[in-house]
């Protein structure tokens, strides 16, 4: 049973990062050790901060919340100047009873775990699609090198298009939307489109620019393809290839001795300023697309799936892999299902299992990582956080709030960027030259 907070008004906006009883900003930068992942925060159940203790009843007896139904899958944080970290999370509305679905992580307390506030306020949520102007289901977010936030909303709630996807971009330092997005029919389908994931492009990164040229590609896991947004343009166009279909072979996942079904398409998408990287959920296999090729409206107008043979198998791994990031140097990084494996490859090699790292971690705590970003630190060191969400628990119907369910984790990457797990390679990382 969820906790409540009728005693207080909550709009705390900064989280100082708690592990265990410490209290700390961030760790501290040193070298020459390897790092271990940390765990930032966890939940057993999803805990929601309402206004007043009026607005909790309320939200239990019309069924805006419900508070089983709330699966989270993202996490952005933002380190702020004065070293604190503002943590962002995404709760799509897979079901109903999920009172909003883009929030930060409190340094309130519930008995569940740390208060969800909603962002930008609760008046944003559109609970029921019946305003399409505010937020219906955010799925994943970016933060760009200009403090602003890209959030991807589906527009779905459970099986329903209720809204048109959109594209929202806020000023984290006022929290203002700066610009809306909605995506034409021509680049989903109503009723079987998903778009889950975004990777960005900043043509006109600071200091000279103000990142008004930005390039996102964005991943429709239900209906198999690629949509394209140019920001300068405020155009989108889209882009298919059997590559991006669910393998039917690898659509049965096991992760820690349960198995569920999930025929998912492409999953995550990735770029190293040269080329985009992807994968299905239900696939072993990673591909890629050089951006020039996708940045060029004029190659789709006619067709959703020309240019086929510019898309490349580069190589398979020994499981299915969930969220993926890259970090400054062309890491990439994922986390596998079975076994459960944090690994990391360096674009400048071949992709196969002899090029892969595997990094330090309790498979316990890495269950199906939906969430994934590498993010500069306030020392301006790079980071790699996860959101784990134990969904092979949801889909079997096991979940239970006697038990950790939903993590937040941490891990420095200075290790892994001083070639500690790559002592053989000779890579240059200022080659952009990818050996595909």
């Amino acid at each position: 049973m969820m906790a409540f907070w009728p005693q207080y008004r909550l709009f705390a906006l900064l989280l100082v990062i708690h592990t265990g009883s410490q209290i700390y900003t961030h760790a501290s930068h040193s070298s020459n050790r390897i790092r271990s992942i940390q765990t930032v925060t966890q939940w057993n159940q999803l805990e929601y901060a309402f206004p007043t203790a009026q607005d909790v009843i309320n939200a239990l007896t019309t069924g805006e919340l419900l508070p089983d139904n709330g699966t989270p899958i993202d996490v952005q944080p933002q380190y702020l100047p004065n070293g604190l970290v503002r943590i962002f999370t995404s709760i799509p509305r897979f079901l109903g009873g999920i009172p909003f679905t883009l929030a930060t992580v409190s340094s309130k307390f519930g008995d569940n775990g740390p208060l969800l506030q909603p962002y930008p306020s609760l008046d944003w949520h559109n609970k029921n699609g019946e305003n399409c102007d505010q937020i219906t289901s955010a799925f994943r977010v970016t933060i760009n090198e200009c403090n602003q936030m890209w959030v991807l909303d589906s527009g779905v709630i459970g099986r329903d298009q209720v809204c048109p996807p959109q594209l929202l971009l806020f000023n984290l330092g006022d929290d203002r939307l700066l610009h809306r997005f909605r995506f034409p029919n021509t680049t989903y389908v109503p009723g079987g489109s998903l778009l889950i994931a975004p990777s960005l492009l900043v043509r006109d990164p600071p200091p000279h620019g103000q990142c008004e040229h930005t390039m996102i590609y964005i991943a429709d896991v239900s209906n198999h393809g690629l949509v394209i947004y140019d920001q300068y343009e405020d155009v989108a166009w889209r882009a298919e290839h059997r590559f991006m279909y669910p393998d039917p072979d690898y659509g049965l996942h096991t992760i820690a001795g349960e198995s569920f079904t999930l025929m998912d398409g492409i999953f995550t998408v990735n770029n190293d300023k040269r080329n985009l990287y992807f994968h299905p959920l239900a696939s072993r296999s990673e591909y890629s697309v050089p951006l020039s090729v996708l940045n060029n409206a004029s190659h789709w107008v006619g067709s959703v799936d020309a240019m086929q043979d510019q898309f490349v198998q580069i190589g398979k791994r020994n499981s299915e892999c969930t969220a993926s990031a890259m970090d400054s140097r062309y890491n990439l990084y994922c986390v596998t299902l079975n076994p459960v494996e944090l690994i990391v490859w360096n674009v400048n090699t071949r992709y196969n299992p002899r090029n892969f790292a595997v990094l330090p971690a309790n498979p316990k705590d890495l269950q199906f990582v939906s969430g994934m970003k590498v993010v500069r630190n306030a020392e301006g060191h790079e980071e790699l956080w996860l959101f784990s969400n134990r969904f092979q628990k949801v889909a079997a119907g096991t979940l239970t709030a006697e038990e950790v369910n939903f993590r937040i984790l941490r891990r420095q990457l200075d290790d892994v960027q001083s070639g500690a797990f790559f002592p053989h390679y000779d890579i240059d990382y200022d080659d952009y030259g990818n050996r595909l």
